[in-house]
């Protein structure tokens, strides 16, 4: 694989760590912290490379449809908006990307790096409902910035992801909505200000996805290291692949781990797959069945194993501020959500969601973390469903089964065998982001 930077002194300036140091157990929890540090950044590559077989880079594909379970490229797709996305190779000039006036609807771009850590956001939190022209810069980019910009985003990272979400407030909207895609623009700084078009390196080539959750755990190194060139990493950072580099993890190089340590290292990876599995369902204290989102998500700094966590479950999982997740696995006496079972999710009258924007409640299959297929193509509850009947105290019951009850306003179909669910808040309240906000009951009904 070739990059504009040199993968090679990359390498040589993390330092030197001497595999003969390592003993097996050593060299089995190297590997597993190895692992929990990369799979982020791994678990990236499917999107990646999905995008990018499909899209050429920098260019803005923005798909005026709501996702359903057809859509397998990311786990815990959401429901509520249209996707607009991009692969920003921001390795010799920035991108810019363009913003009409966008009243009265929620919409935002949200910049993912390398690590999945989000980086500023533009859109109706962040920059407002008025149209603006914004540069996106990479780590290497140092030239002036022309007059008549908006703002100005760094990025760490040569590769970013720029996602998209523009609120739909039901089919009636759809096309209202599918306008304000129009008017969304992604174009190199060059074009935009006339100058001179520079040379560009080689093709970026993205190295296959392999499946983290199947096969040898080991494989993901091979990933890893193809992408780590194109990140900027932090001091602490390329102390830890420093490290790394004793059992074959080097930005750049292939994956070779020493031949009298390799069997140490497959069984760290294992190790370290699991912990991550593990993690993902423990994303902070359970209460009432319901696990809230991490304080730190998209901002996660040194705290990997949450990193790793979040990219297993919900990836490219927004900045609290702008959005959070408070998942369900269990009902409220921590049994496993069945779809052989019936539920009743219960808002109190005055502790609906805590929004400026919308919430919404949507069902995933336990297994796959994607959307659940059922007859009604409905995937998803919220503030905007139309039929939604409430309680006459004002509060709201949601009905969750398999079967159709009589009232189907308040219905969301379960799959057969294990589900969960996100309840997401957009622009959530001071309530919500403090923990003052009491969670729905999910309570099972006795046939």
């Amino acid at each position: 694989m070739r990059y504009w930077i040199s993968a090679l002194a990359l390498g040589a300036s993390l330092g030197t760590v001497h595999a003969a140091t390592l003993d097996q157990p050593q060299a089995k929890m190297l590997a597993q912290e190895a692992y929990v540090f990369a799979y982020a950044t791994v678990e990236h590559d499917k999107v990646l490379t999905a995008i990018a077989a499909k899209l050429p880079f920098n260019r803005l594909y923005s798909e005026p449809r709501l996702l359903g379970p057809e859509d397998n490229k990311v786990v815990s797709p959401n429901n509520d908006t249209f996707y607009s996305r991009a692969l920003l190779d921001l390795r010799v000039e920035p991108l810019v990307l363009e913003v009409p006036e966008v009243q009265g609807r929620y919409y935002s771009f949200q910049l993912v790096d390398m690590r999945t850590d989000n980086l500023d956001y533009i859109g109706t939190r962040a920059t407002g409902d008025q149209p603006g022209r914004y540069l996106i810069a990479g780590p290497d980019w140092h030239g002036e910035v022309p007059a008549g910009f908006s703002g100005v985003i760094r990025s760490p990272s040569r590769l970013v992801f720029l996602l998209g979400r523009t609120e739909v407030k039901g089919e009636t909207d759809l096309k209202d909505a599918a306008k304000v895609l129009m008017g969304y623009a992604l174009q190199p700084l060059s074009r935009v200000v006339g100058g001179v078009v520079p040379e560009l390196p080689a093709p970026l080539q993205l190295p296959a996805y392999q499946d983290t959750k199947q096969g040898p755990a080991q494989a993901l190194f091979g990933t890893f290291n193809a992408l780590a060139p194109l990140h900027e990493w932090t001091p602490n950072e390329r102390e830890k692949l420093a490290r790394f580099a004793a059992i074959g993890v080097r930005p750049g190089a292939a994956f070779q781990p020493p031949a009298d340590l390799s069997e140490a290292i497959a069984q760290g990876a294992e190790a370290g797959r699991e912990q991550v599995r593990v993690a993902s369902s423990q994303v902070s204290v359970e209460q009432q069945g319901w696990f809230r989102s991490p304080a730190n998500v998209g901002k996660f700094g040194d705290d990997d194993l949450t990193r790793a966590a979040v990219a297993w479950r919900y990836i490219y999982a927004n900045d609290p501020v702008e959005a959070v997740y408070p998942m369900a696995l269990h009902d409220a006496q921590g049994q496993t959500l069945d779809g052989r079972n019936a539920y009743r999710l219960h808002f109190p009258a005055g502790q609906l969601p805590p929004v400026n924007a919308f919430w919404s409640l949507t069902l995933y299959d336990g297994k796959t973390q994607l959307l659940a297929a059922n007859p009604i193509q409905r995937y998803a509850l919220g503030d905007r469903s139309p039929d939604l009947r409430y309680d006459a105290d004002g509060g709201l019951t949601l009905i969750l089964q398999p079967d159709a009850p009589a009232q189907q306003g308040n219905w969301l179909p379960t799959p057969q065998g294990p589900f969960n669910l996100l309840l997401r808040l957009y622009l959530p309240k001071a309530g919500a982001l403090d923990g003052g906000y009491q969670m729905p009951t999910i309570a099972r009904v006795e046939p």
